[in-house]
């Protein structure tokens, strides 16, 4: 559970810098159970209220936009937030992004800054953090589950962001990064999947994951904050199902310049994590200054 988290961005005790929380968090089908209940969202609810961040990304918003917005507008008042939905082109997948007042505020919102050419949708937040003069932007996407060609191509249009001093990059990106581990074997993954998720030879065999979306946010400038922090690899999904893979797919990562500096960078892996959603929740601590010896930790969760 989180400790001694503060609530909204602000000065640290004594400290002339800010601190910022954001968590990334694909919800499955907007937390809504097979029997059509959202006992589901009534926990991630509860995940996000302890975790109490500052801005949220939220993937998955199905059918919350249904009956002017009523699940939205609960989830708001839930976490005392303010919220701007994006809607997805495919599969009600849309994007809902939230922000703590009045320490932060929307300057502007965009809900399709790739005018219809991504699988779901790329929404833009630009936002004043109350103490920090620069707004801060935030890309907020779910990337081509199907298509690694289709990815790819949307990672490119997110390329131009790469080396700004204000861009986080934010969502489900479907795409594993360089570093992480290959799987042993492909006994988990369907031969009708792997055009999906596999290099394709010439030939039309299939070779390794196709990691080439990430590949080419990260040779744009983005940051992977995971290998700079040289952290250990953590999941971000797999756990669902008896036949999941342990890989990541949720991503937080800050353009090369950015003016914030990463303090921690955690998957919220826990039991109650776990039974909530097939993604974990990803969280990221950002300051104005370098990370403080004060500053808030993440604790593991129940």
């Amino acid at each position: 559970m989180p400790d001694s988290i503060p609530s909204g961005p602000r000065a640290l005790a004594g400290a002339a810098h800010s601190h910022l929380r954001l968590v990334s968090y694909n919800t499955l089908n907007g937390g809504r159970n097979s029997d059509g209940s959202y006992q589901r969202l009534a926990d991630q609810i509860e995940l996000l209220e302890e975790l109490d961040p500052h801005v949220v990304c939220l993937q998955e918003a199905k059918r919350w936009e249904r009956n002017g917005g009523q699940w939205i507008n609960m989830i708001a008042a839930a976490l005392k937030m303010e919220a701007r939905l994006a809607l997805s082109a495919s599969h009600g997948c849309h994007l809902v992004t939230l922000v703590r007042p009045p320490g932060i505020r929307f300057l502007r919102f965009y809900p399709d800054v790739a005018e219809g050419n991504f699988h779901h949708t790329v929404s833009r937040a630009d936002l004043q953090v109350d103490g920090v003069d620069a707004p801060l932007r935030v890309l907020h996407t779910h990337l081509d589950p199907f298509d690694p060609a289709d990815r790819l191509a949307e990672a490119r249009w997110l390329t131009q962001y790469g080396d700004r001093d204000d861009t986080l990059l934010v969502g489900d990106l479907n795409s594993e990064a360089p570093g992480d581990p290959e799987p042993d074997t492909w006994d988990w993954l369907p031969p009708t999947q792997y055009s999906g998720n596999r290099i394709q030879h010439p030939d039309g065999s299939y070779g390794s994951l196709d990691k080439r979306a990430m590949s080419a946010l990260l040779a744009a400038g983005y940051v992977d904050p995971a290998a700079e922090l040289e952290l250990e690899f953590a999941r971000t999904a797999g756990h669902w199902g008896k036949d999941g893979r342990d890989h990541r797919s949720d991503y937080i990562l800050p353009s090369r310049n950015l003016s914030w500096h990463m303090g921690s960078y955690t998957v919220l892996d826990t039991p109650r994590a776990r039974r909530a959603s097939d993604h974990l929740p990803v969280v990221a601590d950002l300051y104005t200054e370098p990370r403080p010896a004060d500053a808030p930790s993440l604790l593991e969760g129940p």
